[in-house]
């Protein structure tokens, strides 16, 4: 992931690109960042965008973050129709102008929550972006520009950190709740106990009670892995801070364009295979994990699915016979992908129910010519 968002903010400066980059998780979740010439001005989105801002200004503008009812006061009189691209760039913005915060706090507290979302870039797969050069941001709106590579080069080691304490399948942004408080109490001091119910209450991300707590994130989440792992403590979601002012809501046309869905555990066919029916005006997922292939497929509803055949702890023949069962699926085209090209596959693909079939190496005309077969009707 690290290496695909230098690839791709490193094109974007050197092609000077201003506006918004959007990067959507499919179905999920959706980051935004802002860029002036190729430059990033901010970054947000995500899980927990409210309660990231907050926890970021009170750990640099502390000053503010403690002056509750000056912070209620200001966030309460932004509106949409004074908001240029969004609310917490605004009100930081306004207090540098205002002499209110300092640019050394400022310039640190965007650098923390640039790092935060890069981290979280790490934990997600299959992200797609989405560039919109209509969103220009005044000169005089920007704070700072910084290349992004400052962020994501941390982000990443702190990532390899939090892989490297056996936490890479938990998120910073989960809350600690005590599920077994009987077995726990028996295990530790009643101290630590009375600790551990005061501020497990899943109400608190690990991140904002790392802060809280003024202690190292990585460390404190890696000393509640034992109680994680024996069953005494669970990591649950968490709702994100309510914001101020709602974004504007905009209506996107909807793309009428057939989706087109291909399984294969090789990152490259599914980039090669993207490159062809994307310029083809076609919708396009890659599936990259095949034990999740059937849920994904679920979840989107492909109008034609390209299928490998050889992959790791599953093959083309068991996923095509389970989509085949499902009803929603009895009619979708699926094509099988594979390099063995062979009399045998092609009868025994036919009777798992497959509907066509393409050798690799990939060829542009072969995948339209077949595209354009089974799609022509849409």
């Amino acid at each position: 992931m690290a290496s695909k968002q230098t690839y791709l903010f490193n094109t974007l400066k050197k092609h000077q690109f201003s506006g918004k980059v959007r990067l959507v998780y499919p179905g999920k979740t959706q980051w935004h960042f802002y860029l002036s010439m190729g430059r990033l001005i901010y970054g947000t989105g995500g899980e927990h965008s409210v309660r990231r801002w907050r926890r970021n200004l009170a750990a640099y503008l502390p000053n503010i973050a403690t002056d509750a009812s000056y912070l209620e006061t200001e966030i309460r009189s932004i509106s949409s129709d004074n908001i240029k691209f969004c609310w917490e760039y605004e009100l930081v913005r306004r207090w540098l102008v205002n002499g209110k915060a300092d640019r050394e706090g400022v310039m640190k507290m965007i650098n923390g929550i640039l790092t935060e979302i890069f981290f979280d870039l790490n934990q997600t797969t299959e992200i797609t972006f989405h560039l919109d050069n209509k969103v220009q941001i005044p000169l005089s709106e920007q704070i700072f520009l910084v290349d992004a590579n400052q962020f994501i080069v941390p982000a990443w080691q702190q990532w390899q950190s939090w892989v490297s304490l056996r936490l890479g399948d938990r998120s910073p942004n989960k809350a600690p709740v005590i599920r077994s408080g009987e077995q726990l109490q028996a295990n530790i001091t009643p101290k630590t106990y009375q600790a551990f119910t005061k501020l497990f209450n899943g109400r608190n991300t690990l991140r904002d009670l790392s802060l809280q707590l003024k202690r190292d994130l990585n460390q404190f989440s890696s000393s509640l892995l034992p109680y994680i792992q024996q069953g005494y403590i669970d990591l649950v979601s968490v709702a994100d801070l309510p914001a101020p002012i709602s974004p504007p809501t905009i209506i996107q046309p909807e793309d009428k364009s057939p989706l087109i869905a291909c399984i294969d555990d090789s990152p490259l066919i599914c980039e090669t295979m993207a490159n062809i029916v994307k310029k083809a005006g076609y919708q396009f997922i890659c599936i990259t994990e095949p034990m999740k292939a059937i849920a994904k497929v679920l979840a989107t509803k492909p109008d034609l699915i390209f299928l490998d055949l050889v992959m790791p702890h599953t093959n083309g023949y068991e996923i095509c016979a389970s989509l085949r069962k499902l009803s929603l699926f009895r009619q979708t085209p699926i094509i099988i992908v594979t390099s063995n090209d062979g009399m045998v596959e092609r009868v025994r693909t036919k009777m798992m129910g497959a509907s066509d079939f393409i050798a690799k190496p990939l060829d542009r005309d072969e995948v339209l010519n077949i595209v354009s077969k089974y799609l022509s009707a849409k």
